[in-house]
């Protein structure tokens, strides 16, 4: 019943033709922004727009920051009522520095989102709220293509799923939105050119317009204007929201898992003809090349259920022959949907021309932590219920920003690094704004994941970390504790 029910929605939902608008020119902001496809951070001003923020009476957001170099930050959270003035906050970083901006000192009226404005840079911001029971956050966004790919949504039973869409710019925008479901691609009814005010956003609870689907991907194409959109997933337990992203040949997850959640990779292909898609793991022994290969329809995203490839944790690199989309989610076992069976002939052994790796080895007097009790003894690792979803790393590169370590109370903080290359990797990561912290220096041999513990951080108000390799890497963090999980994309600096 559930299924027909779906049909005949979505049927309703392509009873309507979606205008193919084309992008007008527009002012561009005051600020610089990067190529639609780049997650990378500029040299240069630039401004850094985050989608999905809420400081209330229950949930508490921060905006974390890190720059290299002395910067002027300016905070900017729109009005509710687009005819009132914005509440804006202004720090300074001495670089290399990082601070996190408590939303709800600027203002606490529910949700808020926001643009982060530098002077200089390289300067990066990341998002991170929580509650007593709930937990997310996400990489704040710099670039503003005129389309956007939102892949992952999911409509079913048990899941709220939102559409925000956030316009920081002071002239209003129009756009269109399709979806693309296991039903194919329709129109979004209601959609076809929705207006979204200057410094507004909107929210929209797609599980009423088109509920009972398990694989939604949403193209969102400006007519007008410019909008940051993003999905905000919630299924009872926790809560998950990721940005919006364009499309890569390549899409790199340092992290899929976490103990007690099973890892799902989405793959969206919004083009004319079938993608050839392949998926690398990268295990702490080696990589799994090829460990699977599908052909990615044009009309229907793609769902695989990683720990059918291998036992988790491991990395995985997607590489494709057309442009795609492509999302990591992660939830105990039984939460999302069951796709179809791994469809590789791959037995999960190394194959032919796969490295083969030891496991990490630390210089001595590094401060990361292992899974050993004080008597040296193996411990029982945390086992972790929530909810998480993060848009891969398009580029490896060989340095890296991560702020918004140690900002959420209570919380196990991990950044997350894979070496894809066919050499070892030696990793440094040096606190920023923490002068009190050692440098780290890891090897992450080639083919393989590291996790870096962090410890707890009591100047949350400084916590960041520059990651630098001398081979190109993907970079990710972890946030974890009894309210959630959440996972966030680390951001490139080159």
């Amino acid at each position: 019943m559930r299924r027909v029910l779906a049909i005949v929605v979505v049927a309703v939902v392509g009873a309507l033709a979606l205008a193919q608008t084309g992008p007008v020119d527009e002012r561009p902001p005051d600020f610089g922004t990067l190529a639609p496809d780049s997650g990378a951070a500029t040299g240069d001003p630039s401004a850094w727009y985050c989608s999905w923020a809420a400081a209330g009476a229950l949930r508490d957001s921060t905006f974390a920051m890190a720059s290299m170099l002395n910067v002027n930050a300016t905070v900017t959270l729109p009005n509710p009522n687009p005819a009132e003035e914005p509440d804006v906050g202004e720090v300074r970083l001495a670089g290399p520095g990082a601070r996190a901006i408590d939303t709800g000192e600027i203002a606490r009226r529910g949700v808020s989102p926001g643009i982060v404005e530098f002077d200089d840079g390289p300067a990066v911001v990341t998002s991170a709220m929580w509650s007593e029971d709930m937990l997310t956050g996400d990489r704040c966004v710099v670039s503003v293509p005129k389309e956007w790919q939102l892949v992952g949504g999911i409509t079913a039973e048990g899941f709220t799923l939102e559409l925000q869409l956030f316009n920081p710019f002071s002239e209003p925008a129009k756009v269109g939105i399709e979806a693309i479901t296991e039903f194919g691609r329709s129109p979004l009814a209601g959609f076809e050119s929705l207006d979204v005010p200057g410094r507004s956003w909107v929210t929209e609870d797609l599980s009423r317009v088109i509920p009972f689907l398990d694989s939604i991907t949403l193209t969102i194409q400006s007519e007008s204007g410019i909008v940051i959109p993003s999905f905000v997933l919630n299924n009872g337990t926790d809560e998950a929201s990721w940005p919006g992203i364009g499309q890569s040949t390549t899409w790199d997850f340092p992290v899929t898992s976490l103990p007690g959640l099973d890892p799902t990779l989405v793959i969206s292909n919004t083009g004319s003809v079938g993608a050839t898609v392949s998926i690398d793991l990268f295990t702490e022994d080696g990589p799994i090349l090829d460990a699977d290969g599908r052909i990615v329809s044009p009309i229907e995203p793609l769902r695989i259920d990683l720990s059918d490839l291998a036992e988790p944790p491991f990395a995985v690199r997607v590489r494709s022959n057309a442009p795609i989309g492509a999302v990591v989610q992660a939830a105990p076992q039984g939460t999302f949907p069951r796709a179809d069976a791994a469809s590789s002939e791959d037995d999960g052994t190394a194959g032919e021309g796969e490295t083969t790796a030891t496991t990490v080895a630390q210089d001595e007097g590094s401060d990361t932590t292992g899974d050993t009790t004080a008597d040296g003894d193996p411990s029982e690792p945390t086992i972790y219920d929530g909810l998480a979803a993060m848009p891969g790393n398009a580029d490896a590169l060989q340095r890296w920003l991560v702020p918004g370590l140690g900002v959420v109370p209570g919380a196990d903080t991990s950044i997350w690094i894979l070496n894809p290359s066919a050499d070892d990797a030696t990793v440094s990561v040096t606190p920023i704004g923490v002068s009190a912290r050692k440098v780290t220096e890891i090897v992450v041999p080639a083919g393989t994941f590291a996790e870096v513990p962090i410890p707890p951080i009591s100047e949350t108000g400084n916590s960041a970390m520059l990651v630098e390799s001398e081979v190109p890497i993907s970079v990710a963090v972890t946030i974890a504790g009894p309210q959630g999980v959440a996972f966030i994309g680390g951001v490139g600096i080159g």
